[in-house]
């Protein structure tokens, strides 16, 4: 069953139902909203260095340092031990399913490299070969 959604209806209702409530305007718009773009390097610009980018943070560690008075920490460990059973088997799993993520995405990346110069030693060929049969026309 296909849905089709009118977001441009939708969203004229919304702005009809605002005035009519008589809502301040107010409220800010996203692109005033600062936002912090994530630390990373964008697969696209440099697919071999978001490669290693992804590779340098794929291990989670379990835990971090424990900071604080001496009473606050002693808290802090101790209700560590207690959870400790259930989240490093969660961390456990989610470092195998990183390393194995990471692993995929650079072989995807080997292939493409191959594949790459593969099509550029094709075009190079075809190029020679129009030469050939078209004298020089194409």
């Amino acid at each position: 069953m296909k849905n089709n959604i009118d977001t441009e209806k939708i969203m004229s209702e919304i702005r009809l139902e605002i005035k009519k409530k008589n809502i301040n305007s107010d409220i800010p718009n996203f692109e005033d909203i600062p936002y912090k773009k994530p630390i990373g390097v964008s697969f696209s610009e440099n697919p071999d260095k978001a490669v290693d980018f992804l590779r340098s943070r794929s291990y989670i560690k379990p835990y971090h340092e424990i900071c604080g008075n001496s009473v606050n920490v002693f808290i802090k460990k101790f209700i560590r031990k207690i959870i400790k059973f259930h989240t490093e088997p969660i961390v456990s799993e989610q470092n195998d399913f990183n390393a194995s993520a990471v692993t995929a995405i650079d072989s995807l990346r080997n292939t493409q490299k191959k594949l790459i110069k593969r099509i550029e030693q094709l075009e190079k060929e075809n190029a020679l070969l129009r030469k050939e049969i078209y004298g020089g026309e194409k």
